[in-house]
């Protein structure tokens, strides 16, 4: 989940795809009209990342911290939903 969140944050769309589910919902608070693929995609340039906590339990884990802009401070807080509990076959099908 940290390297997911690193991906996320460096714009690394081809990293994420293998972890993600075809029919992948991606919830973002404030915003329960968002598609996935936006979502994906931030639209800044991220100067930091830095990971407080990555936690996976079974079929559920999150990551918790902040990006670093030239202007501005984003706290993240990422929780998944994977179809599995094995690396090689669990892809994430809900984030929030």
């Amino acid at each position: 989940m940290s390297q997911f969140s690193v991906d996320w944050a460096a714009g690394n769309i081809d990293g994420l795809r293998p972890l993600l589910a075809d029919d992948v919902r991606w919830e973002v608070m404030g915003d329960p009209e968002h598609e996935a693929e936006s979502s994906l995609s931030l639209p800044r340039e991220v100067r930091e990342v830095e990971v407080f906590t990555a936690i996976n339990h079974g079929r559920a884990a999150s990551c918790n911290g902040r990006m670093l802009t030239a202007t501005e401070r984003i706290d993240f807080c990422h929780v998944f939903r994977f179809s599995g509990v094995a690396r090689t076959e669990g892809k994430a099908r809900h984030a929030r």
